[in-house]
């Protein structure tokens, strides 16, 4: 085993039987001379934050077989020929697993429990995916999401997502000259979709920008919890993070009808970047993109350093802050953000299925966090200064790609999202 790696055998214990924590597996069959090679994690509630230790690089070599309910002290693993135990005795009194709102993978949690830690010690493919497809809705950006060392890395512990220019890695005039692209079985949207193929015609040329973007929807999704991301945003002109909070179901519908929380957003242009915003995407419209959104602003630029994000996310309210202080807090209205119809200026089909839920809906589902990089597209509304396209405009990702010349000079070693870590807490 290297590290903390998963071994043959994997498994969480949550609950001491008569003060001993025990993982079994009865299909095990082990024999006299067998070397075991494990590593323990344990997590902890010291009262006020959960708390992890870890001891890594064991090693037990099965000197005896003992009978599977003769359980010993912490240095035995007693085993029979069909089954092993692994057991750690403990005189320390646990506080109890209390309730919380928090499900995790649609299971219920305990109070302050640590549900999702991430030290990026590797990019780990049983945890994350990475996306490959071309960019659309809902925001239109002007990129192909791809899985290249070049857009994105772990070094020195930290995760880097950079974008690049698309005709740096295919050639000049590619975006506009290619042939049909087709990212082929690799593509993570729909087969054969403007999501996998697209092929340049006439002013509808392909994105002209590579980048990266991850997920743990397969693996780990959540609602309600304490979210933690120490990052520095990337700088750039129409760059943007993307660190977000995603519904893994869309029960409320697609799009943004299901709804968005955006954990940090910096827009990477140098005249725009004093200001940070989080809270609520509830649509596509101006309003319904901003109206649950907070912001605070800064003497210096958000993407200068790194910062520590954070949201609270509970079932009344959400509460944003960075560095340890709260600088926004969203509270539906009495009747709930469904109420709000008239001004977000929504289908009232997609109100009506909020009215389905709580509150809060649609921030009343499980949803998974997403880790990228974009560039241009919807983002940016048409009052953003000197922007050389049109949001309305079909011909928008041609405009951008025209001045290319103007942005481009902007992108230097700092127009890369690097994150240093996650924590999720349930409530």
């Amino acid at each position: 085993m290297h590290s903390r790696e998963e071994g043959t055998f994997t498994g969480s214990v949550t609950e001491a039987i008569d003060g001993q924590w025990i993982y079994s597996d009865k299909s095990v069959r082990l024999r006299t001379g067998d070397s075991l090679y494990y590593w323990v994690k344990v997590d902890y509630f010291d009262g006020s934050k959960t708390v992890s230790h870890y001891k890594e690089d064991q090693t037990f070599i099965v000197a005896e077989l003992i009978p599977s309910d003769g359980y010993v002290s912490s240095t035995s693993i007693p085993t029979t020929s069909s089954t092993y135990i692994l057991t750690t005795t403990s005189t320390t009194e646990y506080p109890p697993c209390k309730e919380t709102p928090t499900t995790v993978n649609a299971k219920p949690s305990c109070q302050g429990k640590l549900i999702f830690e991430e030290d990026f010690n590797e990019l780990s493919v049983e945890r994350w995916l990475t996306e490959v497809r071309f960019a659309g809705e809902p925001d239109y950006e002007f990129v192909i999401y791809n899985n290249d060392k070049e857009n994105l890395y772990v070094e020195k512990k930290m995760l880097h997502i950079r974008p690049t220019l698309t005709e740096d890695k295919y050639g000049a005039g590619f975006v506009s000259k290619a042939g049909k692209f087709d990212l082929g079985e690799s593509c993570t949207g729909t087969t054969q979709s403007f999501e996998c193929v697209q092929k340049p015609k006439a002013w509808l040329i392909l994105p002209p920008i590579l980048s990266a973007q991850i997920s743990t929807k397969p693996n780990f999704s959540f609602v309600y919890g304490v979210i933690e991301i120490r990052a520095r945003l990337p700088r750039g002109d129409w760059i943007y993070p993307e660190l977000f909070l995603k519904p893994k179901n869309n029960m409320y519908g697609l799009g943004y009808e299901s709804g968005l929380l955006r954990i940090a957003f910096v827009p990477g242009n140098d005249d725009m970047s004093q200001q940070l915003s989080g809270g609520c995407v509830l649509g596509q419209t101006f309003v319904a993109r901003n109206y649950a959104i907070k912001s605070v602003r800064s003497e210096k630029r958000w993407t200068n350093d790194f910062h520590v994000f954070k949201v609270e996310w509970k079932p009344d309210s959400i509460v944003l802050s960075v560095d340890d202080e709260i600088y926004g807090k969203i509270n539906p209205p009495e009747g709930g953000f469904a109420s709000e119809e008239a001004n977000l200026g929504l289908d009232a089909e997609i109100v009506q299925n909020w009215k389905k839920g709580s509150q809060l809906a649609p921030f009343d589902k499980e949803m998974h966090l997403v880790l990228g990089v974009g560039v241009g597209g919807l983002c940016f509304s048409n009052t953003s200064s000197n922007k050389p396209w049109d949001s309305d405009d079909p011909k928008a990702q041609l405009h951008f790609y025209r001045s290319l010349d103007v942005w481009s000079k902007t992108w230097s070693d700092s127009s890369e999202l690097v994150v240093d870590y996650i924590r999720i807490w349930a409530l």
